[in-house]
């Protein structure tokens, strides 16, 4: 009972230091609202720039009316120059303010322009070999589709068999045919296109099917924004013509097939927005750098790539989303905004928290496409029949739609959840059952990372040394460097003191005798100083009265003649052996030692 108690109390603490988080983030986000506020509050017109409006009118309603006097006849943006982005930006906006945007919407579409750098292909399958009529310019041709798939026979001037066999490319001419197939047994038709100067094939989203005697049509359908093709314009515009209800499926094939050109503009956050593909969440997920999105080579701060991140997960619970908002709030100023700047707090509010406006200028309640019980899914996921012209509360990008779209789990995509330590060893795909958790590979526990080289050796692998340090040439990780203590430089003091202490013992041996009466007169000095010495160990008494002391008589003992003695025979005297000339030959015994 008192485990189970503790047990219980235990879990209390931990959901009331959850509720301790919520509110205090919940704080912050007010606050950063509230900074917001009062930087554009009664000053709009302070801010020069159309996207910093925009950002504004999107997080908080604000600055509606301003956006739209810069604007060219509620046509686009700014008056004097009318850009492609600034444009999007502006009909997202008004679109979340409940402001009409048809005439931007139409001048965004006039400003499109076909492709130069994507070159097509027809494919045409079958399950076995059969023969096919294509059929353009008035005129029909026949070719045969073989069991291996290859093509034989030919398909006029705008086709030609492809290389490989399997296609037939479309002259660039052509791109405004319509071929219409039809094959003696059941077949299906689509486009392939790549960069021309890249080998990458890419699939059109769209397939046709017929039965035996049955006819498809194809056409290349392929568009971008801006003359010359402006990718980072043609992302927003196709942002804003998903938003506002438009087919874009045209302008993917550029998009999609450049983007590795233009990663700077973080491209896959939009494709993911307007596509819902597996292969761009899990390029959003790998690309995400220390719970935040920093682009390699991005025009803009990290705090705008980090929203445009989480404008692409936008309704996900995935951890990567929660990463993200915890390091916003932890790095947040002191007033509330982020780094100061109106258009990175805005943007930040509108991709991570995002509130209900009220409609700049009085536009009256919005009616979103959740109030009548249908669903904002991808435009890729929605028919056109079944698309509804109502807005998407919180889900930029989407479209209202009468048909849910397919949600499918981790297993029905053919993807494993890794626990514990364990590693996905492909990428991570979205998935209706685990958001951001799901691999498209394998799980498996990563192997213990190798010891660097240098630290093998005992040294340290750094980004740069110590002033105590220096490098020395061993491999690490990446571009450190391998570093090691600085050796204090050799001091020969030892030896001198050695020399010196065997001299003074040369003329200890040498002087001895000299030295050794020196230090006897010095000693018998250091006494006649001194006085007799007294023992500490004798008592004094004081003296005693004189004695009488009786005489007695003498005794005379006869003289007697000592015998005459042989003097011994003369011999050198014995040489002492002292203490000090044991101690002598101890200390060069020692210092012999030491000199081997």
């Amino acid at each position: 009972m008192k485990k189970e108690g503790i047990g219980i109390i235990l879990a209390l603490l931990v959901i009331l230091s959850s509720f301790i988080v919520i509110a205090q983030d919940d704080a912050k986000v007010d606050k950063a609202y509230d900074c917001l506020e009062n930087k554009v509050e009664g000053n709009c017109d302070s801010l020069t720039s159309v996207e910093d409006k925009a950002f504004v009118a999107m997080a908080i309603g604000r600055c509606v009316s301003e956006l739209l006097e810069q604007g060219s006849n509620e046509e686009c943006w700014p008056s004097s120059s009318c850009r492609i982005r600034d444009t999007a930006l502006s009909v997202l906006a008004l679109r979340r303010n409940n402001k009409n945007t048809d005439a931007a919407e139409d001048w965004l579409i006039q400003q499109t322009d076909t492709p130069k750098d994507l070159i097509w292909f027809l494919e045409i399958d079958t399950n076995e070999e059969s023969q096919c009529t294509i059929s353009y310019n008035e005129r029909e041709y026949d070719i045969t589709l073989k069991d291996d798939k290859k093509i034989s026979g030919s398909a006029g001037t705008c086709l030609s068999i492809d290389s490989s066999g399997y296609w037939l490319r479309i002259d660039n001419s052509c791109y405004d045919k319509n071929f219409t197939i039809s094959c003696d047994k059941e077949f299906i038709t689509t486009l392939l296109y790549r960069k021309s100067t890249g080998s990458t094939i890419y699939v059109s989203s769209k397939t046709n099917s017929a039965p035996s005697e049955g006819r498809t049509e194809e056409k290349v359908n392929a568009l971008c924004f801006g003359t010359g093709c402006e990718y980072e314009g043609s992302l927003w515009a196709v942002l804003a013509l998903s938003e506002t209800g438009h087919d874009v499926s045209s302008y993917l094939p550029y998009l999609i097939a450049m983007a590795d050109e233009n990663e700077r503009y973080f491209p896959s956050a939009f494709l993911y927005i307007v596509t819902d593909y597996d292969d761009f969440f899990a390029e959003i997920i790998e690309l995400q750098v220390n719970d935040y999105w920093k682009i390699t080579d991005s025009p803009y701060h990290q705090f705008y790539d980090t929203a445009l991140g989480l404008l692409s997960l936008q309704g996900l619970d995935a951890e990567q989303v929660s990463a993200a908002k915890a390091y916003l709030l932890e790095v947040q100023d002191e007033d509330g905004c982020w780094r100061n700047n109106v258009r990175d707090t805005a943007f930040i509010l509108y991709a991570a928290w995002p509130k209900q406006v009220t409609p700049g200028g009085g536009g009256g309640d919005v009616d979103y496409c959740e109030d009548f019980d249908f669903y904002c899914v991808a435009p890729t996921e929605c028919d056109s029949d079944d698309v509804k012209d109502l807005p998407c509360e919180g889900s930029l990008g989407k479209v209202c739609c009468t048909v849910p779209a397919k949600q499918e789990t981790c297993a029905e995509k053919g993807g494993k959840i890794c626990v514990g330590d364990e590693e996905c060893s492909g990428s991570y795909i979205e998935s209706s059952d685990s958001p951001g958790k799901c691999c498209s590979g394998t799980c498996a526990i990563p192997p213990e990372p190798e010891e660097p080289e240098c630290e093998k050796e005992g040294y340290y692998c750094r980004d740069e040394c110590y002033e105590d340090e220096e490098s020395v040439d061993y491999d690490c990780e990446s571009t450190d460097v391998c570093c090691q203590y600085k050796e204090p430089s050799k001091s020969y003091w030892w030896i001198w003191l050695l020399v010196i202490l065997i001299v003074l013992v040369v003329l200890g041996i040498l002087f001895k005798d000299r030295l050794r009466a020196f230090l006897f007169n010095l000693k018998n000095k250091m006494r006649r100083g001194k006085g007799p010495p007294t023992l500490p160990s004798q008592r004094r008494f004081p003296p005693s009265p004189p004695q009488q002391v009786m005489a007695r008589p003498r005794m005379i003992i006869p003289r007697q003649q000592p015998p005459v003695r042989q003097p011994p025979a003369r011999q050198p005297p014995a040489k002492p052996v002292g203490k000090t000339d044991r101690e002598l030959e101890e200390t060069l015994n020692k210092l012999k030692k030491m000199s081997k």
